[in-house]
């Protein structure tokens, strides 16, 4: 026989499905394809914390060619992760609003990788040996490094992100991900590599830096608000106990080694990638007026930005405890 169902719980049933109506809809765009790096974001999704305040939160992974600054222009996203807060910076250079609202990451984990065998003790002993960047990186810190430690143009060679070339010549750098490449050097060839953090020679923007739409500020803060607190929420959790976030990014991309997400956790840790003295007084994702003009007066100096260009209209502090 049938059974018969109460009255209260189809009332339940509703209200569940109305709450699940009213959830709004918003693709965040990462910057890259699903790693350990991400992992407060992928957590929080997993976890349902954004769905909690509001959101139906698609967190969508990065690649090859695909260009998150483009995505956010035209629409076809609601929030995006960008490398380093310049990012923030030239959208808005460019006549498109926006802004910067939480950073992942208070350190930047760039660094340049050398052989032993090179001769090279410190950065300026980079002059005259060939030097692989990536094009975009020949726009943010590549002058840096020029006016630092006197190195030239006629140094840069072609990066396709792979380690290959690097190994075969002794004498060469390449750019890496310090929580990445000296895990697969020691995995694929057996050795620990040399290499300097850039961060720790005053190149000291933020880093995985969440942006949005001004507009979406404008209209709808409500939702800003949620993406910001689910996000430090996943990243709180997830430097706290890392297994859930693990899971989620292992099941959007299986070519992470439980070994490789691991090694990328306890760099995080040990290096302070994503907690320094400035999460410890306001929360993980902080930023900091001071951080930001002391970073936009050395793109200045460097030649990357005019000195009239208005920097505080790339980023808001308004989301952030």
């Amino acid at each position: 026989m049938m059974k018969t169902v109460s009255a209260a719980l189809l009332a339940a049933l509703a209200g569940s499905t109305a709450m699940a109506q009213d959830l709004v809809p918003m693709t965040f765009q990462m910057s890259w394809k699903a790693q350990a790096e991400q992992g407060g974001y992928w957590l929080a999704a997993a976890e349902g914390y954004y769905e909690e305040c509001g959101l139906d939160v698609t967190v969508r992974s990065g690649g090859p060619g695909i260009d998150t600054t483009q995505l956010l222009v035209t629409g076809a996203v609601e929030a995006i992760l960008v490398s380093q807060n310049d990012g923030a910076m030239r959208m808005n250079q460019a006549g498109f609003a926006s802004k910067a609202v939480m950073a992942g990451f208070q350190k930047l984990p760039t660094i340049l990788l050398y052989h032993e065998e090179a001769g090279i003790s410190e950065p300026a002993d980079m002059a005259g040996k060939p030097i692989m960047l990536s094009q975009g990186n020949r726009q943010t810190f590549w002058p840096f490094m020029k006016d630092q430690w006197g190195l030239t143009d006629d140094q840069l060679r072609s990066y396709n992100g792979q380690i290959a070339v690097w190994m075969q010549n002794k004498d060469s750098i390449q750019q890496g991900i310090v929580t990445n490449e000296p895990f697969r050097i020691k995995e694929q060839a057996g050795f620990d590599p040399s290499f300097f953090l850039l961060a720790d020679h005053g190149y000291d923007p933020y880093t995985s830096v969440v942006v949005v739409p001004q507009a979406l500020i404008d209209g709808h803060p409500e939702q800003v608000q949620c993406l910001v607190s689910a996000s430090v929420k996943g990243w709180t959790e997830f430097m706290a106990d890392p297994e859930a976030g693990f899971a989620a990014v292992q099941a959007e991309n299986p070519e992470n080694s439980d070994e490789l997400m691991a090694y990328s956790y306890g760099v995080m840790k040990d290096l302070g990638l994503v907690e320094n003295e400035d999460t410890a007084a306001h929360g993980i994702g902080a930023m900091t007026d001071a951080r930001w003009k002391a970073h936009f007066d050395a793109l200045v100096e460097y030649g990357l930005f005019p000195a009239e260009f208005d920097y505080a209209s790339a980023y808001t502090l308004e989301f952030l405890d």
